[in-house]
């Protein structure tokens, strides 16, 4: 007796091998048969004619760590057929943490994360990991973020470890990686990670690789020095004998437009060498992130209380205006996503340029006014180049067969970046429906198998027997995003049933409020 059965659908297995019609039989949480079962006593019969049924999804680069927490349906990330998650990115997470630490970076984050009413009391990355089993709905896992590591250690200075502080952050990789952490996290660009130098990133992804777990870097740099942060992180992966993976990699800058196949070359050739060097990948050229992210490193420095201080201070407005100057920075390029007050709402949707128009103020004014009045809880969308002139770059990096699939996605504000609602929809339609860059074995290959290889996950990512029953069964003629830069919170289409740990939570498109899901410990 099985309690489900899809039923005669298109299978495409995650192996990348080729497709075939059979039924799925689901006991419990796992996969019993895939055959001909239609003699097989079951409860529920799922009709897939026509349809493709695969492993559920994984977003390799999701920014759920507070708000799935708080809004555990997740069904933005459901209808897109995302069935796992990979949280602590960016080198910006909140475990292992002291309590005080833990409020600050509640304080510091909220542009990115929120700060909704939650309980805000975990410690270690064990207790983190287990406010997520069974009261959500995806599977987890979880990365170490630097951000972590040098706060416990030596606080928020902008200067190399000591021997001392070097073995305190080993001794939290340890504690962490022990506790079900499946690798380590660095935003190279957001302070106090961008503090750091080459060989401290080396000396914690060896801890790290005693785990056998890996690396995932935000690079220092996505646009002029691109081709130097990628030697980077080739050379950290090479030093200390580990896997790397690229967060986010696309070509961001006008000069370096149209060598997506110059930046894969350099890539391909650490591979050749011996360098596990992987990616994820959004199908967008905009970016997005919090709003404090335009401003120098320096301020930062000392954490939110020093930042407060700081951003109020005369001087220290006139010091980030030369910033601006220097950087010739585009107001227009940037719009507001997310605002925390209800006092600011009208903002997001906003570009940075009306919104600075209309306070009549001074852009550093408005800017740090704004992250004052909001205690940092403000996010926004850059335009980094036109979406039509980098779309052969975006796809090079998309097909490349060692780039997985990722959200990338804030989830606060009315305003957010389509792409988290809609990157796994757009990437189905564009490559493997439209433009055929990719076959429909291949492109779903990349979404389930081979992410689920980089986190180890042994009886996941595949439509196997005995492997847990983490299924979607989509559309292939309708699957496609409905979120626009106009209205960010539009639902995927062409995603009708998911199922996580053998639980319908998608049904006939419709969310069944189940919370299947589960932490994956490393």
């Amino acid at each position: 007796m099985f309690d489900i059965i899809i039923r005669k659908g298109r299978i495409i297995d995650g192996s990348g091998t080729p497709w075939y019609y059979g039924d799925v039989g689901i006991r419990g949480d796992r996969i019993e048969a895939i055959d001909d079962l239609s003699a097989a006593s079951v409860a529920r019969i799922i009709d897939a004619r026509g349809k493709i049924v695969c492993p559920g999804f994984m977003d390799m680069h999701a920014l759920s760590d507070i708000m799935l927490l708080a809004e555990p349906e997740h069904e933005g990330k459901i209808r897109q057929g995302i069935t796992t998650e990979l949280l602590g990115n960016d080198g910006l997470s909140y475990a292992p943490v002291s309590p005080p630490i833990l409020q600050q970076l509640r304080r510091y984050l909220s542009g990115l994360y929120g700060n909704p009413e939650i309980p805000w009391n975990w410690r270690s990355v064990g207790d983190y990991l287990s406010r997520f089993d069974g009261r959500v709905a995806v599977n987890v896992a979880y990365l170490i973020p630097h951000c972590v590591l040098r706060l416990g250690a030596m606080g928020w200075q902008q200067r190399s470890p000591s021997k001392r502080e070097m073995a305190a952050m080993q001794a939290l990789i340890e504690g962490g990686m022990e506790d079900g952490a499946v690798g380590f996290s660095t935003g190279l660009s957001y302070p106090p990670n961008s503090y750091a130098g080459t060989d401290e990133l080396i000396q914690l992804c060896r801890a790290v690789a005693r785990y056998k777990g890996f690396y995932v870097t935000h690079m220092r740099n996505y646009f002029d020095q691109i081709f130097e942060a990628l030697r980077e992180a080739i050379r950290i992966g090479r030093a200390a004998q580990i896997p790397v993976m690229i967060s986010h990699l696309k070509v961001g800058s006008e000069r370096h437009r149209g060598k997506a196949g110059e930046i894969l070359a350099l890539i391909e050739g650490a591979r050749r060498e011996g360098v596990d060097v992987t990616m994820n990948c959004y199908p967008y050229q905009a970016g997005s992130g919090p709003l404090f992210r335009l401003l120098p490193d320096w301020s930062a420095e000392g954490g939110p209380e020093a930042m407060t201080a700081r951003l109020s201070h005369p001087a220290t407005r006139r010091e980030i205006a030369a910033y601006f100057r220097e950087a010739d920075f585009d107001w227009q390029a940037c719009a507001i996503s997310a605002v925390g007050s209800a006092a600011n709402k009208r903002l997001e949707g906003q570009t940075l340029d009306r919104a600075i128009r209309d306070s009549r103020k001074d852009p550093v004014d408005f800017i740090c006014d704004l992250l004052l009045q909001e205690d940092f809880e403000v996010s926004i969308i850059n335009f980094a180049g036109n979406e039509a002139e980098t779309a052969e770059d975006i796809k090079a990096v998309m097909t490349y067969p060692a780039t997985m699939v990722c959200t990338d996605g804030l989830l606060i504000g009315r305003s957010p970046h389509p792409r988290t609602f809609g990157s796994f929809a757009r990437y189905l339609r564009l490559y493997a429906r439209e433009q055929r860059a990719l076959s429909w074995e291949e492109a779903i290959r990349k979404l389930t198998s081979l992410p689920a290889q980089m986190l180890r996950l042994q009886t996941r990512g595949l439509l196997k027997r005995g492997y847990f029953a983490d299924i979607v069964v989509l559309d292939p003629e309708s699957v496609s995003e409905r979120s626009t830069f106009e209205d960010g919170r539009q639902y995927a289409a062409g995603i009708d049933q998911v199922l996580v740990n053998g639980r319908l939570t998608l049904d006939d498109g419709r969310h069944t409020g189940a919370r299947a899901g589960r932490a994956l410990r490393g």
